[in-house]
């Protein structure tokens, strides 16, 4: 083996770019990517989803809050002067004699004078419930991650497989079985070293990034 062919081995990044097995790395890189961004299209399409009818309902109820708060103040600013024109009317109406007409006269005043109340109660319904759909929302985000994370793990762990059982694990003990068939133990082409070389080295961003997940740490 030349010099160049063992630094294309162990330096698999100044092969030739029309290799194939540098299009195949490439395709490789691009399924993983493209299943990690269907991954995350999912999880949006999905809290999208179930969240849309709670986002519609909260937007209703505070329009809704918001026009009930101008009727309110609107019906307080004439309150007086209708308590006044219906308190007449109701007194016209007695020294008619017209008793019944007067006494609906009164409860239709007493209804309009209640309304600011039954305003306000309505107002503390809707703000209950708006608190409410934020936990809902919180509630569906949390069901939501956690389906996708069990999705992300899954891909993780088959791509985990893939790279170190598969490949680094079959990798290594071929190139042994294949020294000891063809009585190459011992020769420049295959040493103990050069399986390390399958790998990324330390200096690599790959390497570092394993060292961060398979130490435990998490930056």
């Amino acid at each position: 083996m030349t010099e160049k062919q063992f630094e294309e081995l162990t330096n698999p990044e100044i092969a030739d770019n029309e290799d194939p097995i540098q299009g195949l790395c490439a395709e490789i890189g691009d399924v993983i990517q493209g299943v990690y961004n269907s991954l995350l299209e999912g999880r949006e399409a999905q809290l999208a989803d179930e969240t849309s009818p709670l986002d519609a309902e909260r937007e209703n109820l505070a329009q809704e809050s918001a026009d009930i708060a101008q009727a309110a103040g609107n019906l307080e600013l004439i309150l007086p002067a209708s308590e006044r024109v219906a308190q007449h009317e109701a007194d016209e109406l007695l020294l008619a004699g017209k008793l019944e007409e007067a006494e609906a006269a009164r409860r239709e005043y007493e209804e309009a004078r209640s309304a600011p109340g039954a305003m306000k109660e309505r107002q503390r319904q809707i703000t209950r419930r708006i608190e409410a759909i934020a936990d809902e929302k919180k509630s569906i985000a949390k069901h939501v991650f956690e389906t996708w994370f069990t999705d992300l793990q899954r891909v993780i762990r088959a791509a985990e497989r893939g790279l170190f059982i598969e490949l680094l694990d079959k990798a290594h003990d071929e190139m042994y079985a294949y020294q000891d068939r063809h009585g190459l133990q011992g020769s420049s082409l295959l040493i103990g070293s050069l399986s390390t070389g399958l790998t990324a080295d330390e200096h690599s961003v790959e390497w570092k990034s394993g060292q961060k997940w398979y130490s435990g740490r998490r930056r």
